[in-house]
């Protein structure tokens, strides 16, 4: 068991953390163990920390509905757009002009 003092330099920090330390009913020295105890246990979480990869094939589907394109061309999405750049310009004129 290790004995460990530490000294605040910083008046902000040190009510900072008192502050925070009365928010969770702790004295001061109960609260910064419990900060490093959960800083540790996160840190060594995170290195142990693995995913295992998956193979797209394998878990993957092939569409079950067949994909039909629309009897009347005046039925497809954006068929009137023909230059897309000045299109999406617009739109993102239109977008900022309603949050000004």
């Amino acid at each position: 068991m290790q004995d460990i003092h530490l000294t605040l330099n910083d008046p902000q920090l040190e009510q900072s953390l008192l502050r925070l330390a009365t928010q969770q009913q702790q004295n001061l020295p109960e609260f910064v163990l419990s900060i490093l105890s959960r800083y540790v246990t996160e840190t060594e979480q995170a290195e142990t920390l693995s995913i295992q990869k998956l193979d797209p094939f394998q878990h993957s589907q092939a569409p079950t509905e067949k994909f039909q394109t629309p009897e009347n061309s005046a039925d497809l999405v954006f068929a009137d757009i023909d230059d897309s750049l000045n299109f999406a310009r617009q739109l993102r004129q239109q977008a900022w002009q309603r949050h000004e």
